[in-house]
């Protein structure tokens, strides 16, 4: 099965925003989603967002712990630890993930934060290896970063 893995250029105060609209993307077309994040509060601060982002959108979805059972029918879920859950269709990366967890999803999106020159670095050494691992990429510039309907 092919890997895709899409790089979505953002600022730094637009990504958590435009991860949620992704998120709303996928979910439409019947996708079932692994939010990645690196930490409890930026699980909560993803939780909150994706119920508020948007007033006409529901994305039904709940943060999943450590130590929990996969539920069979949560379409989008939010972790703070880089682990591959059974039976989702896509990784969206808050943060940035290993390269062997890429493999695992049919489809991966990751956020290039064009304003912090670290997080720019880290989003090139990925493709770099996303490239090398043989994903196929796709890359969104600033001025198109929007999910298309």
């Amino acid at each position: 099965m092919d890997r895709r893995m899409v790089f979505v250029e953002t600022r730094s105060q637009e990504m958590r925003r435009l991860l949620c609209r992704w998120v709303e993307f996928y979910y439409e077309k019947g996708l079932r989603v692994h939010v990645l994040t690196d930490s409890t509060m930026g699980a909560q601060h993803l939780d909150q967002m994706l119920w508020t982002f948007s007033q006409p959108s529901f994305v039904p979805h709940r943060i999943f712990g450590p130590g929990e059972s996969l539920p069979a029918e949560e379409p989008v879920l939010i972790t703070a630890s880089p682990r591959f859950l059974e039976g989702f269709d896509v990784l969206a990366c808050d943060a940035t993930p290993d390269v062997s967890i890429l493999f695992r999803y049919p489809h991966t999106i990751h956020f290039i934060v064009m304003d912090d020159e670290d997080r720019r670095r880290a989003s090139r050494l990925l493709w770099q290896k996303a490239r090398d691992a043989g994903l196929e990429l796709r890359h969104f510039r600033l001025q198109a970063n929007e999910p298309a309907a």
